[in-house]
């Protein structure tokens, strides 16, 4: 699999037990007959995949798997749960395919405990709806957490469309600039006067917006439609947002407010900033809010004729974007003069590269091995300094990426060690403008009590294993009792119970509390 998959690339992976009627489904939502389906379990053993649209036409790759067997440690069930979890770990979307004929099983339950802890977003499917049991028992899916439930009939093609309103909500739009239909939302965002109706009406060619030298012209939140080469996008002109302590106007405050909902809507932000009066704070504010929204980044520092050719003034300018805005993380800088039309060419095509790397996918694998050599080099830490031991992570989102980490606890990254393992992900995958998140989740697989073997200590010269010393063993027996225990799996160590005494320390057949030794009862 690519280690960097584009839209076309988003995943929809069929999981859950043998036999459940997972083919039937996979054929059905890619109108196609390519899996074999069958009442013997085991028929599929490989992930089967397949590029396929929604109903409105959103590409995506759906992927049948295998059987999923979590007690299976050799033969055919052992490879195909094998290859079935390599499927979900790079999944976008799982649709859990339970039987509604056999009802919610043990096991059904302990595959959806799996899939909550990957944290990715998951439908359950309750198939066979065709049947009177699984109209009954569909209330039993629900038990299972999953936001999304859906009964359907892959054989009778019954609640087909709703499972395809699922995808088509989770498919995000086709952002890629040779293929997407939908127009690329990009805010244009900024301080009051430096320039951002100008470089919208630059764009266009035209007087379409209002401009002015006095600082407030815009007031409301404009969305402008347009193209370029038969490329579609949709601009929205912002009021100027200026500090809270300068914003007492009630008109202006509405404008701030709307300028900064604009960015929830929006894929790419164009920060504007005046080259003339360089870098403020309240410039790196802005571009903070953008970042809060997950929105991808482009600097423009318009008004670049105010420097007048002077090459040092130039330089000086260049070096203190990179500065102020280093957390921004090699977001493209573009100098221009939106006014005479200088530069602005090409503002649509880095907003076009951003928009591909807004949607980059990682591979699991490839992206475990980057985090665990990084590991090596620098120790996890939380938000108040302390190490903690993250045993893996998984990208649970794109547009912008999302990487979950699996750690001995829920606890945030230091900003350091965050901005560090994101740089080392950064000298991998080109995301120049693009934020990564972290989250960090408790692996809930280390939270049952398990207790993992230890292999025994060996001599370092005969190589002869080294026999626990009486202490270690009472330890080690203890230990697995008590795993055992958590478990609740046989073998457990029995509880202490009280046996009634009698006088003298001796058993007393009619129970009771014991007697003191050296004391009389009476009667």
């Amino acid at each position: 699999m690519s280690s960097q998959k584009t839209l076309q690339g988003f995943h929809v992976v069929l999981v859950g037990r043998p036999n459940v009627g997972k083919s039937a489904l996979f054929n059905r939502l890619a109108n196609s007959r390519r899996a074999l389906v069958h009442d013997r379990p085991g028929m599929t053993r490989d992930s089967l995949a397949v590029d396929t649209t929604t109903g409105s036409g959103r590409p995506y790759t759906l992927v049948d798997t295998g059987g999923l067997d979590l007690d299976a440690t050799e033969g055919f069930a052992a490879w195909t749960s094998e290859r079935s979890m390599a499927a979900i770990a790079d999944a976008d979307l799982l649709l859990f395919v339970l039987d509604g004929v056999d009802g919610l099983l043990p096991e059904d339950q302990r595959i959806g405990a799996k899939l909550h802890a990957l944290g990715k977003p998951v439908a359950a499917v309750w198939n066979k709806a065709d049947t009177r049991r699984a109209q009954e028992s569909v209330a039993e899916a629900h038990m299972l957490g999953f936001d999304d439930v859906i009964d359907v009939s892959a054989l009778h093609a019954i609640g087909i469309t709703e499972l395809d309103e699922v995808i088509e909500r989770h498919v995000p739009q086709n952002l890629d600039p040779e293929t997407r239909e939908e127009p690329l939302a990009i805010a244009i965002i900024g301080r009051p006067n430096v320039g951002k109706s100008t470089l919208v009406n630059a764009l266009l060619g035209k007087e379409r917006v209002m401009t002015s030298p006095i600082a407030g012209t815009t007031r409301d939140s404009i969305d402008v439609p347009f193209e370029v080469d038969g490329r579609k996008y949709l601009l929205v002109d912002t009021a100027g947002i200026r500090r809270k302590g300068k914003t007492t106007d009630p008109a202006e405050i509405l404008s701030v407010i709307s300028a900064r909902k604009t960015l929830e809507r929006a894929k790419i932000a164009i920060l504007v900033f005046d080259a003339g009066e360089g870098i403020t704070s309240q410039d790196a504010h802005i571009a903070g809010y953008a970042e809060e929204s997950g929105c991808g980044m482009l600097l423009v520092a318009n008004k670049w004729d105010l420097l007048g050719g002077d090459l040092e003034r130039e330089t000086n300018l260049t070096l203190e974007v990179r500065r102020r805005f280093a957390w921004v993380k090699a977001s493209p800088y573009l100098p221009m003069t939106a006014i005479k039309g200088r530069g602005v060419k090409r503002l649509m095509t880095e907003a076009d590269a951003i928009a591909k790397r807004y949607l980059t996918r990682f591979s699991t694998g490839e992206l475990n091995r980057l985090l665990q050599k990084a590991f090596q080099e620098q120790t996890p830490r939380d938000r108040k300094g302390h190490d903690m031991k993250i045993r893996y992570a998984v990208q649970v989102a794109s547009g912008p990426p999302l990487i979950r980490l699996f750690a001995d606890r829920t606890e945030p990254l230091h900003f350091s060690f965050e901005r560090f393992i994101e740089n080392r992900i950064r000298e991998r995958w080109p995301m120049d403008g693009v934020p990564i998140r972290f989250v960090v989740k408790a692996d809930a697989s280390r939270r049952t009590g398990t207790v993992a073997a230890r292999p025994p200590q060996r001599n370092a010269k005969s190589g002869e294993p080294i026999p626990e010393s009486p202490k270690e063993a009472d330890r080690s027996a203890a230990a697995r009792a008590a795993a055992q225990k958590a478990k609740g799996r046989p073998g457990a160590a029995p509880a202490k119970t009280h046996k009634p005494r009698g006088r003298a320390g001796r058993p007393r057949p009619g129970g009771g509390r014991p007697a003191r030794k050296g004391t009389l009862r009476k009667g």
